[in-house]
């Protein structure tokens, strides 16, 4: 799903640190003309604090800002933001908008509804600040507020240049608005891995969704995702430096012992200090191959790529000793079938958006397990016609060492072949519900101080705690 035709215009720039010189016109789902200054709408505002050197800490510390601030940015005569030079403050306020929006507009039309934020009844729109003196960003009830912090080189990167950031952390709202918290003293190292994990690819879509980006995703790999790119490099910070890889290598094994203390801190075994983000990255990984098996198949059932480049099946020791010859063939065949490749990247990027929202809107916040999120995940790969997929897809989470067989309500063989329709199945074509369906964004607000409680929990220790 791309911005729909008629749509507000705004400038973003899909990886501000990594190669784009300018920003990107997108166009937004809202009219010309329905959203105000600020930018702001009836669901969310941005405000530019001229001095905020405290980020929010709920509940001592809440939306709305009372302090002064920059002249908010202003639509053009004919209702646009794509107005406004890059080096104005006001640009700062609407790129966070546009990006936020842009990340919303997208997983709406994924879900097949409206995201309604869990604080609605008592904060109603969600606060957007572009900078406050922290080299952070985080969401929490009502609020999502950037940071900066300086690359290796000593260039100040701000947070609310940086799209996969901000998606991120708009990542992160709508699944506590869609899935919700559980009690306070029940949040589980999986819950937290999970909300990372998702929150992560929830960029990594909505990035892929800007055609620019598509095409320029392929011209640098020659068609080739495994090689480092604008991508799987997420949360870019230079041209050598990103928060993490959607493309890892890791497995449960290697985060073994990671684990949460009762007061919320965390204990890493190996002294790495690591936290929800490296139990994150199987899962993450496990769904990017997932993302390359389809988009290979899909080149594969063009005729784009001959035998000798077909990697589906292959083992990740053969992928990774043939690395060299096989993107020297893709290259070749990129040269010549440009179009196919996109077609097929297209193709594979919306069945994998359409199975993390069935994700989303089936998990529970009390049983989430990675097991579970991968049965739902292809459960409804089978549903949306990727039956023939499915041994594959189990391969990448069996490699990770996350086994959905357990919780699947279907009989998927590891290994190439065909998945058997077990009797606690549905027949294909309608996504199959094992747990109770999420109420949606018609239930009541979640619990504020569950929310709060989580919220502690979920430290980005990629970038600098406040001092």
């Amino acid at each position: 799903m791309t911005a729909s035709m008629g749509g507000t215009r705004f400038r973003l720039f899909p990886a501000y640190a990594a190669g784009y010189a300018e920003p990107e016109t997108v166009e937004l789902s809202l009219p010309p003309g329905t959203i105000g200054p600020g930018p702001s709408d009836p669901w969310m505002y941005a405000v530019h604090p001229l001095r905020k050197a405290d980020p929010y800490e709920p509940p001592s510390s809440m939306p709305p800002f009372r302090g002064p601030t920059y002249p908010p940015a202003l639509p053009g005569p004919q209702g646009h933001f794509d107005h406004i030079p890059t080096d104005a403050p006001e640009f700062l306020a609407a790129h966070l908008y546009g990006t936020v929006r842009h990340t919303l507009d997208i997983w709406e039309f994924y879900l097949g509804r409206k995201v309604v934020w869990w604080h609605a009844p008592r904060i109603p729109r969600l606060e957007l600040i572009p900078f406050v003196q922290w080299q952070n960003a985080h969401s929490g009830p009502g609020f999502i507020e950037m940071g900066e912090k300086p690359s290796h080189s000593g260039r100040e990167q701000p947070f609310c240049l940086n799209f996969d950031v901000i998606a991120h952390e708009t990542g992160h709202a709508i699944m506590f608005s869609m899935i919700g918290v559980p009690a306070e003293g029940d949040v589980s190292e999986p819950f937290l891995a999970f909300h990372e994990s998702f929150s992560d690819l929830i960029a990594l879509i909505g990035v892929m969704e800007i055609p620019s980006v598509t095409r320029r995703l392929l011209t640098q790999t020659a068609g080739n995702l495994y090689v480092l790119n604008i991508v799987n490099r997420i949360g870019a910070i230079s041209d050598t430096e990103q928060v993490r890889l959607a493309s890892n290598t890791r497995t449960l094994a290697d985060v073994v012992g990671l684990h949460m203390a009762p007061d919320g801190s965390w204990i890493d075994p190996t002294g790495q200090h690591r936290n929800q983000h490296a139990i994150a990255e199987p899962l993450t990984g496990a769904i990017f191959d997932g993302l390359v098996e389809l988009y290979q198949d899909g080149l594969a059932e063009r005729g784009l790529i001959p035998p000798e480049a077909d990697a589906r099946g292959w083992s990740r020791a053969e992928v990774e000793r043939t690395m060299d010859a096989v993107h020297s063939t893709s290259a070749a065949a990129w040269a010549r079938f440009a179009q196919g490749f996109h077609t097929a990247l297209d193709d594979a990027r919306h069945i994998v958006a359409r199975c993390m929202a069935h994700v989303i809107l089936t998990v529970r916040p009390e049983t989430l397990s990675f097991p579970i999120v991968a049965a739902r995940f292809l459960e409804a790969a089978a549903a949306l016609g990727q039956t023939r997929h499915l041994p594959a897809l189990l391969d990448h989470f069996l490699w990770r060492g996350i086994d959905p067989r357990p919780a699947l309500g279907i009989a998927v063989a590891p290994g190439r072949g065909s998945p058997r329709q077990s009797a606690s199945g549905e027949q294909r074509g309608r996504l199959y519900v094992a747990e109770v369906p999420n109420p949606g964004p018609d239930r009541a607000c979640c619990d504020a101080f569950a929310f709060i409680a989580a919220h502690r929990l979920m430290p980005h220790s990629h970038r600098a705690r406040p001092g």
